[in-house]
């Protein structure tokens, strides 16, 4: 993985300014998102489909933190290194990175979950947006 700084001097990060209408958006759609989601019950069928809507609800929670923040993030790699370089948040830094992989696998390669390992892996995204909105999108939330 590349450094906060070379993401930025390859364009992969860029600094722009805090879009509040941009940012607000954001927030919307992962909302919106979250609560068409909330009533699908879970099974082994659309197990990795669920995965990969949350995972990218907590991404766009992600962008609209590093957009307030003044960032432009282009990569999802690079959303690790904002959480623990920019933000210190070391842990959810791990498990946004350890998400994303498995994301990967999901979405490129084919990879289906297990019901059960989706479960938690939801329950954590659900916490780690909560603590993420609270701590830094609180100017933003309506």
């Amino acid at each position: 993985m590349l450094s906060w700084k070379e993401y930025i001097k390859r364009g992969i990060v860029r600094k722009t300014s805090a879009d509040k209408n941009f940012i607000k958006s954001l927030i919307s759609m992962a909302e919106e998102g979250m609560e068409f989601f909330k009533d699908k019950e879970l099974n082994e069928k659309n197990a990795s489909i669920l995965f990969k809507n949350y995972y990218d609800f907590l991404r766009e929670i992600c962008e609209a933190i590093a957009l307030s923040k003044e960032y432009k993030i282009y990569q999802h790699e690079a959303i690790t290194l904002f959480l623990r370089e920019i933000l210190h948040e070391n842990d959810i830094s791990f498990k946004f990175d350890r998400l994303r992989v498995l994301r990967n696998a999901v979405h490129y390669y084919g990879k289906h979950i297990m019901k059960d390992e989706v479960l938690k892996d939801i329950s954590d995204i659900k916490l780690i947006i909560k603590k993420l909105k609270a701590k830094y999108l609180k100017g933003y939330l309506n």
